[in-house]
């Protein structure tokens, strides 16, 4: 006997009533699985989420000020650490004078703590 709606079907073998889903659902669906895999992924090697990754460089200047962000740039990320590549070794030792506030601008702009310290280093 079948169950009007339910998604169990009937005994004797017929299919739940389950609606077909479209192809672009379905590649909504699996693009959905593999993202939140790979912010799990990225997370385990103690990366921040993926979503502050992708708008870092855009909102850099936010963060440095706009004098400095033509100057540095932000490479790595990992495990609290924010790592800022720097022309010379003057805007290098500004990036060791800013650290807090640098800091704090992150946790402003992302409204996150993820950045506990931050290095400077000359990238030739």
């Amino acid at each position: 006997m079948s169950h009007p709606g339910s998604i169990l079907g009937d005994v004797a073998g017929d299919k739940p009533d389950v609606p077909a889903l479209d192809d672009k659902t379905l590649e909504d669906l699996k693009l959905a699985r593999l993202a939140d895999g790979l912010e799990r992924y990225v997370r385990n090697l103690g990366a921040p989420p993926i979503s502050i990754l992708t708008q870092l460089e855009d909102r850099w200047p936010e963060i440095v000020g706009p004098g400095l962000s033509t100057s540095t740039r932000p490479v790595e990320l990992l495990n609290g650490v924010l790592t800022i590549a720097c022309a010379d070794s003057a805007g290098a030792s500004q990036i060791g004078w800013m650290e807090s506030q640098i800091v704090r601008r992150f946790g402003s702009t992302f409204n996150t703590n993820i950045v506990e310290r931050v290095i400077g280093r000359v990238d030739h």
